[in-house]
């Protein structure tokens, strides 16, 4: 039987290579592991850097932390990374309970706790570990700022399969059971509960956070296994898309040139694929903190105050004057609120008093409201400032032509 051990596969290929095999990966991700004592019980865990997003490594079925020494030193340079084995894995001690994703996902949950590691998480998770980040998630939505998912398993795999060929799927899962050493038996029954349902055992909304799908499209010349065939890649390959349409943001990358452990064949995709969710996440989250500066700034505004309160507004906003003077056209144009307008800008032009700019548009926003001589003596500063300044005609010249407008609405 040791033909089979090259082969590529997907989640029962990934098992049945380990039953195969024998053996797990034992090195580590950089350096030697800590352990951690979780309860009762002795966690292996791998802590490398530090950062502001917080990247958790979940390996595949049946594999420790060492899967992850490809990735967890380069992703260390800019984030904190940890890799840790699940009970019964490497050095982690085993437990009684049934090995199911929620025990599992509990394990996690217990581990976060007691090492005090602190969200915002970046979940990357390999095979099987896929269906674990998707259970943390669902739990933790708040905690999540991205996911990566590494050649993931998919819960309607073997549905799909079974159309195509039920006969070559069943004898897949029977060389999976056949050849998996004694400790994985009841853990492979539940995830073989998963695989024949079509449904994870959880409920609960993803949270529609940054995402990097990598998926494995790599051929066999000879295919040994029905899941390595041509048709069975499509599958996959169709599923990782239709699963990636779920999120409105992140990536797909496919690759033909390694099989399903991307992470150790082709490690430089993972670790891009998690620095572009971390750099997507970060984007996301300096976009939320604008957004909710931005909505107390308006707050502020309808509740009126005098020159100094409007200042000071301004000032805790942490907006700078283009800022300002977008959200002026804005609040002039689109959302019809010229009151607010001439509030916003009045109080930037008292801010920003030598920038031509801001009184050009200050200037603007009153002769919209009706005030000509008030915009007109707002068009001359802004003039002045601009020849002060040494700005090109071009810029002057739409001063003057304001101006004009001005003096013309005056003359009627």
């Amino acid at each position: 039987m040791n033909r089979l051990l090259p082969y590529r596969g997907r989640l029962a290929a990934a098992m049945l290579a380990l039953a195969l095999s024998g053996t797990l990966q034992a090195a580590t991700p950089a350096s030697a592991p800590d352990t951690i004592k979780v309860g009762d019980y002795s966690v292996q865990m791998a802590t490398l850097g530090s950062g502001n997003y917080t990247v958790i490594l979940e390996a595949g079925f049946g594999r420790d932390l060492g899967v992850w020494r490809k990735v967890a030193p380069a992703l260390a340079t800019s984030a904190k990374v940890v890799a840790y084995s699940r009970a019964g894995h490497g050095k982690s001690d085993p437990r009684p309970e049934a090995p199911t994703i929620a025990a599992r996902t509990g394990e996690l949950e217990q581990l976060i706790a007691t090492a005090g590691l602190k969200p915002p998480f970046v979940l990357v998770g390999h095979s099987y570990g896929g269906f674990l980040i998707r259970s943390f998630a669902a739990r933790h939505p708040e905690q999540v700022a991205g996911m990566v998912f590494v050649d993931p398993s998919d819960e309607q795999f073997n549905v799909e399969l079974r159309k195509l060929d039920a006969a070559a799927v069943d004898k897949d899962s029977k060389l999976t059971e056949q050849f998996m050493p004694p400790k994985f038996h009841a853990e492979l029954r539940s995830v073989q509960a998963v695989l024949d349902s079509g449904k994870l055992p959880f409920t609960g909304a993803l949270p529609d956070v940054p995402v990097a799908v990598l998926t494995s499209v790599q051929k066999r010349e000879q295919p040994q296994l029905f899941l390595e065939t041509p048709a069975a890649v499509q599958v996959w390959r169709t599923l990782h898309e239709r699963f990636f349409r779920g999120f409105s943001n992140g990536s797909h990358i496919v690759t033909a040139e390694s099989g399903h452990n991307i992470h150790q064949e082709q490690p430089q995709l993972v670790v891009a694929a998690v620095e572009g969710v971390i750099a997507a996440a970060e984007s996301a989250r300096i976009k939320r903190v604008r957004d909710a500066a931005r909505a107390e700034l308006l707050r502020r505004l309808e509740q009126g105050g005098s020159d100094a309160q409007m200042a000071q507004v301004l000032e805790a906003s942490g907006f700078g004057e283009a800022d300002i003077n977008q959200l002026g056209y804005e609040l002039l144009g689109p959302r019809k609120q010229p009151l607010l307008a001439e509030r916003l800008m009045k109080a930037s032009a008292g801010r920003y008093s030598t920038s031509d700019n801001v009184q050009d548009s200050y200037g603007e926003v009153l002769l919209a409201a009706g005030k000509p001589l008030e915009a007109k003596l707002q068009f001359m500063r802004a003039i002045t400032l601009a020849e002060a300044q040494g700005k090109n005609e071009k810029v002057l010249a739409g001063y003057r032509a304001n101006l004009a407008k001005a003096e013309g609405a005056l003359a009627r």
